[in-house]
């Protein structure tokens, strides 16, 4: 996707010039970052964040998981799913996935026990989860679900955008992803309890530097993950471009995968296709063999290509 040029220099610059580099203020780069993304996913509140990892605890912890919670986590994923969940002293339960790639509702169920206190539907390398049924598991069985969408900023499903749908969502903002200030999260709600305590997981000291913000009191001590001056600034930038390069990339995206189709490649089920986000394009093989040759002729084209189990570490890692 695109990275960074000329617009976010020159809001830096502005930034830089003004001398007011400080996330506290009044009418800063992070807030305004901060209501711009909450508008975007349609949501009533957004925190900044140094990562999506932080943002998943601070997201975790300000819907009250803690020590004694289960939370179930899919198969596959990247590692910050889990490790946010045992940085909120909770424990990760790892259900499947099916042919999506995403957590399978089904298997989803068989895990979920008394423990269980929340979900955690990943929507790995851009491609939705099935959350009309998982959120109806999470009604009938009264769990939270806190979407992970640090790999899917903008995109969709069923009409609405990824991170809106559970209690609340998780985003990265790193190099690898849509739009991106080199090292970002932000987490969302519509509860403004939770987004209290999510802030104070990210800055437990925030309401001493703002005092404009509605917090009656401090309520736990807690790290130090807010979000700078100058990670805002990028990301309002990238904001604005955000349907333009996600339109173009959908367009080319599309060409290749019917390409493939046409072929006779078998593609990754996708739950929403018309919200498409992911940079990657995943095509399923009968064995790994298969898959390794396919990848071994495209890197002899020029073409980028890798294997989800070239990692050297567990499948499940």
């Amino acid at each position: 996707m695109y990275r960074i040029g000329q617009a976010e220099i020159k809001q830096l610059q502005q930034l830089f010039d003004s001398g007011a580099i400080f996330r506290y203020g009044s009418g800063g780069e992070c807030d305004r970052f901060e209501r711009n993304w909450a508008r975007y996913v349609g949501v009533e509140h957004c925190r900044m964040t140094r990562s999506g990892t932080s943002a998943l605890y601070a997201a975790l912890v300000g819907l009250g998981v803690g020590p004694g919670d289960q939370v179930i986590v899919p198969a596959y994923t990247y590692m910050a799913t889990a490790l946010a969940v045992l940085g909120a002293g909770a424990i990760p339960v790892i259900a499947d996935v099916d042919d999506s790639l995403t957590l399978c509702p089904k298997d989803l169920k068989r895990r979920i026990t008394k423990h269980t206190r929340a979900i955690i539907p990943v929507h790995m390398v851009g491609l939705p989860c099935d959350m009309k049924r998982i959120t109806k598991i999470a009604r009938k069985r009264k769990l939270l679900v806190l979407e992970d969408a640090c790999q899917a900023v903008g995109g969709g499903y069923e009409g609405r955008m990824l991170g809106s749908w559970g209690h609340a969502g998780a985003f990265s903002f790193n190099f690898f992803k849509n739009m991106t200030c080199g090292e970002g999260g932000a987490f969302v709600t519509n509860t403004e309890a939770v987004h209290q305590r999510g802030s104070v997981a990210v800055d437990c000291c925030s309401f001493y530097w703002n005092p404009d913000e509605e917090r009656e009191e401090l309520q736990f001590a807690g790290p130090n993950f807010r979000g700078s001056e100058v990670e805002g600034a990028i990301l309002n930038v990238q904001l604005r471009r955000i349907r333009g390069m996600l339109k173009t990339m959908r367009a080319h995206k599309q060409e290749l995968l019917q390409t493939g189709l046409e072929a006779g490649l078998e593609s990754i089920k996708n739950n929403s296709l018309d919200y498409e986000c992911g940079t990657h394009l995943g095509f399923l093989f009968a064995t790994e063999d298969e898959a390794r040759s396919f990848c071994n002729r495209l890197t002899d084209q020029g073409v980028s290509s890798f294997l989800p189990m070239d990692t050297g570490r567990h499948v499940y890692t």
